[in-house]
């Protein structure tokens, strides 16, 4: 038993030592023999995470890419709450051969699914913006302008 137990205790740091080193990723609890949970953060939203906005983005982001993962079969995670956050969970790491090649996957989602959704967050409030200059715009002021323009 301590050497299967060694071995996930090697494997689980790993994983803490790769989500902790990379700039992406948000440690949300210490490794434990039954699991461990992290989180994808882009760099670029670091300092916003505690947003209201930017947190539900980020559970967004962390369940689609858990979803993904799942659809491929690339490894076995699952999502979970901590800290009332979706927080991504590897429930027994001795499953995994090579958890370097894994932490690669999510990192790999991560980077294509938060491009997507900030592009996404991006383009709905350019839409906002334009929705609301329009609706301050008065109507006589927009008929004068046609006028002036010849129309």
């Amino acid at each position: 038993m301590t050497g299967a137990f060694s071995d996930v205790s090697a494997l689980t740091s790993r994983l803490h030592e790769l989500v902790s080193d990379h700039p992406d990723f948000e440690v949300l609890s210490a490794p434990t023999f039954d699991g461990y949970c992290f989180r994808y953060v882009p760099h670029s939203l670091a300092e916003r995470h505690d947003e209201p906005d930017v947190q539900r983005l980020l559970d967004e982001l962390n369940e689609q890419i858990i979803a993904a993962i799942r659809r491929s079969g690339q490894a076995p995670v699952t999502t979970t709450l901590t800290l009332d956050r979706v927080a991504i969970r590897m429930p027994d790491c001795s499953l995994i051969e090579d958890i370097d090649a894994v932490f690669e996957v999510i990192a790999r989602w991560g980077r294509l699914l938060s491009e997507i959704a900030v592009q996404n967050q991006t383009k709905a409030n350019m839409e906002a913006e334009l929705c609301l200059s329009e609706s301050h715009s008065s109507p006589t002021k927009a008929l004068a302008d046609r006028n002036m323009d010849g129309g």
